[in-house]
């Protein structure tokens, strides 16, 4: 709910534990925390997080013959048969209703350890399913940034600059966090990271004016499923709004 206090998870996924990200995941606490929310790093290189969905994500098997990941995960949701350890990340991601996630931008998306999460974190019951995903998904209400970071300006990431439009590579994280029901803010860049300490700190000073908005700016605009036939591709008439419908 914008403007409320928000309980708020950042997702950190790089390795170095003195890295540009992890000085704007602790950046990202520091501001949010002073303003009256509350927020928790999860540090997932830190905690050796396995990018792999397989088996040992699980203390029972459902079909011990075929390994059908998604019914796995639906099952041990039911059941409460998560490991510890991938139990311990859910109950985060259902505790916040505020996630960012924090990366360096490698090859054109993001890291696998931060992939990995989401594929073994956001299972059914938890993130979609029976019918409930977009805006009545089951994380519907809670918001979503993703943060990343790169060694080159904006503009080398703007529709007609040399990596292409920055909203085309973060299509696939945007369309996964609304299919949840999050309601995503307009992504963070930083640019610059090898361009030494006033740069730095520069950066983190923009990362935090920009957070101070994390409760009350207006969400990406997506279509709902209203603007959809049963084909599910937009009804006659309904013009593309986002990237992923090719915007007109």
């Amino acid at each position: 709910m914008p403007g409320k206090n928000k309980k708020v998870l950042i997702v950190l996924g790089h390795p170095e534990p003195n890295s540009y990200n992890a000085a704007l995941a602790a950046t990202a606490v520091e501001t949010l925390e002073a303003m009256g929310h509350e927020a928790r790093i999860t540090n997932l290189y830190a905690k050796d997080l396995d990018a792999r969905v397989t088996r040992a994500d699980f203390t029972e098997a459902r079909n011990p013959d075929f390994f059908a990941v998604m019914r796995e995960q639906a099952n041990a949701f039911k059941k409460d048969a998560f490991v510890p350890a991938v139990q311990a990340e859910i109950e985060l991601l259902q505790w916040c209703d505020g996630l960012i996630l924090q990366y360096p931008i490698w090859w054109f998306g993001m890291p696998a350890i931060l992939k990995g999460y989401m594929d073994r974190i956001f299972v059914p019951g938890v993130a979609y399913g029976r019918g409930k995903w977009y805006e009545i998904g089951p994380l519907a209400g809670k918001r979503a940034l993703v943060s990343c970071t790169a060694d080159c300006g904006i503009e080398a990431y703007s529709p007609r600059g040399r990596y292409g439009d920055l909203s085309v590579l973060h299509w696939p994280i945007h369309q996964a966090l609304r299919f949840t029901g999050f309601d995503v803010l307009a992504p963070a860049f930083t640019g610059h990271v090898s361009d030494g300490d006033e740069a730095r700190a520069a950066g983190l000073a923009a990362h935090a004016e920009r957070l101070k908005g994390f409760a009350t700016d207006a969400p990406m605009d997506f279509h709902t499923e209203d603007d959809y036939a049963d084909t599910y591709t937009l009804k006659p008439g309904v013009k593309g709004k986002t990237i992923g419908q090719w915007g007109e």
